[in-house]
C-alpha cells in the first residue's frame, strides 16, 4: 500500500524534527509555514494553503493549534499569518486532522468540515515521553527563576497525572520533600508508594507555610488566592497546566509572589526529542488505523 503524504502545518521546531521523522519512515512530506530549518532533501515547502493541503491526506497541526483563536500557531515570523477560518474552508473530508488536542469549537470546524480528527496527545506512548520533557525543561526553569536551592526546598505539586508522576521522577532527589494535592485515590497511592507526602485541605495550615515552590498540573483551580496567602513570602508558583490554568493571570499581582505560567516546555528545550515523539506517535497511529 502506498504510503499517505502528510502537510505539517505551522508551529516551532518540534515541526520541524516530526517533518524529518516522518520522511525518514518513509512519508512524503509537504511543510507550510513551519520554521525555516536545514530540511532534509525530498521535504517540500510551501507557502499557499491550498496547494499544501490539496498534496495531502493527513494534515499535521501545530501545538498548539492556536494561541490566539483566531490564526494558526506558527513561530516563521517572516511568514504571513493564517487564520483557522481560511484553514477550514480549504479541509474537505478526504483529510485527516492530526492534532494534540482540541477544544471543542476546534473539533466542531473540522466535523462541519467532513474531517476525520485523530489527537495524538491522547495517546499513552506520547504522553509519557512528553511528561518527561516537560519535567526536565520544568527544571531548568525552576533553577533559573528561584534565587535558593532546591535541596532548601520544599515543594507543593498540584495533580499527579502523566506530568506529576515524570516531574516526581525528577525533582524527588532534588529536594527536600514533595508534598502532593490529588483527588484520585489510587494516584495519592501510587504517589505515597513512590515517595510523596499526599495531603488533605486538613494538612494545609501545617504544610503550606513550608513550600517554597507551587508546581500546578492541574489545568483548573485548586488552590484558591486567599489560601496562597499561608505560604512563605518567597514561595515561587510554576504552572506548566493548559488552559485555563490553576491560577489567574494576575497572580503576582494578588498574591506578591512570582507566579510563571510555562508553556510548551518540550518545543523549547527538547525539539529534537519532543518532535520525533510526535512523529513516532503518527506514524503508529496510522499504521494501526491502516
Amino acid at each position: 500500500m502506498e504510503t499517505s503524504s502528510i502537510t505539517i502545518l505551522g508551529g516551532d521546531l518540534r515541526q520541524c524534527y516530526a517533518a524529518e521523522y516522518l520522511k525518514a519512515a518513509g512519508f512524503p512530506v509537504i511543510c507550510y509555514h513551519t520554521p525555516d530549518f536545514p530540511y532534509s532533501a525530498g521535504i517540500q515547502k510551501t507557502d499557499c494553503l491550498k496547494q499544501a493541503l490539496a498534496q495531502s491526506e493527513l494534515i499535521l497541526a501545530p501545538t498548539p493549534l492556536t494561541r490566539d483563536n483566531d490564526t494558526l500557531f506558527q513561530t516563521a515570523l517572516e511568514e504571513h499569518s493564517c487564520s483557522l477560518e481560511a484553514l477550514w474552508k480549504e479541509l474537505t473530508p478526504r483529510h485527516k486532522f492530526i492534532a494534540s488536542s482540541l477544544s471543542k469549537d476546534h473539533k466542531k470546524n473540522l466535523k462541519n468540515a467532513g474531517c476525520q480528527i485523530m489527537i495524538f496527545g491522547n495517546e499513552a506512548f506520547f504522553q509519557t515521553t512528553n511528561a518527561l520533557l516537560t519535567a526536565e525543561g520544568l527544571l531548568a526553569e525552576i533553577i533559573r527563576c528561584t534565587p535558593f536551592s532546591l535541596s532548601a526546598a520544599d515543594i507543593l505539586l498540584l495533580g499527579y497525572g502523566y506530568c506529576g508522576t515524570a516531574i516526581d521522577r525528577i525533582f524527588l532527589p532534588l529536594c527536600q520533600n514533595i508534598y502532593v494535592i490529588e483527588q484520585d485515590t489510587e494516584k495519592q497511592i501510587e504517589a505515597k508508594q513512590n515517595g510523596l507526602i499526599p495531603i488533605e485541605k486538613t494538612d494545609f495550615a501545617h504544610v503550606l507555610p513550608k513550600c517554597r515552590i507551587i508546581i500546578n498540573t492541574v489545568p483548573g483551580p485548586i488552590l484558591k488566592i486567599e489560601q496562597l496567602s499561608q505560604m512563605p513570602v518567597s514561595c515561587h508558583i510554576f504552572d506548566i497546566a493548559s488552559a485555563p490554568f490553576g491560577f489567574p493571570s494576575d497572580t503576582t499581582k494578588k498574591c506578591l509572589m512570582p507566579y510563571y505560567r510555562i508553556g510548551g516546555i518540550p518545543g523549547r528545550f527538547s525539539p529534537v526529542t519532543a518532535g520525533e515523539t510526535i512523529g513516532r506517535t503518527i506514524e503508529r497511529m496510522i499504521q494501526y488505523a491502516l
